[in-house]
């Protein structure tokens, strides 16, 4: 055998063994996929069981959330019925406490009116008693002043002088 057919040789055996180790790999890589495969699968078959048993509760909690939104809008109604009545109910109780009020007003007004009236006719009365006062208090001073001429003219008189200067020498 010469080298060159040793190294066909050689190069055979290695090509051999090379081709055994990717036979080996293969057959490994395909076994590992089989499992990983059979891992996905299971694997997905839990996930949709727990999606299935999830998505079965969550339109248990909306049938269940429909019925609150059905009571909800059930309650809204009755509630705006409520301020409907209860809105016109203080209408017109507000008609009413304006229509009481515009009476009270009336009544005040005539009344003070009425009072205004009494007053004037009160300062009247006082200004005419007062000018009446003041009429006699001047006649009275000029009655006072007439007396006190009198008086004097009296005292002015000879027989009263004579008697003044007598009662003084006593």
């Amino acid at each position: 055998m010469n080298v060159k057919d040793k190294i066909i040789f050689g190069l055979m055996i290695l090509l051999i063994i090379g081709g055994g180790y990717i036979q080996y790999t293969y057959t490994e890589a395909e076994k590992h996929m089989v499992a990983v495969e059979k891992m996905i699968n299971t694997h997905v078959d839990e996930v949709n069981d727990e999606f299935r048993e999830d998505l079965r509760k969550l339109n248990l909690q909306f049938i269940g959330r429909g019925k609150h939104v059905r009571k909800a809008q059930q309650d809204i109604i009755a509630n705006t019925k409520l301020i409907g009545r209860t809105a016109d109910s203080l209408g017109t109780m507000i008609e009413d406490v304006a229509y009481d009020l515009s009476e009270l007003e009336r009544d005040v007004n005539k009344r003070f009116l009425s009072v205004e009236q009494d007053l004037r006719d009160l300062q009247d009365s006082f200004d005419s008693e007062r000018r009446r006062n003041t009429r006699r208090f001047s006649d009275i001073e000029q009655q006072v002043t007439s007396l006190q001429n009198d008086l004097n003219e009296i005292e002015s008189l000879e027989v009263i002088q004579k008697a003044k200067a007598k009662k003084k020498e006593e």
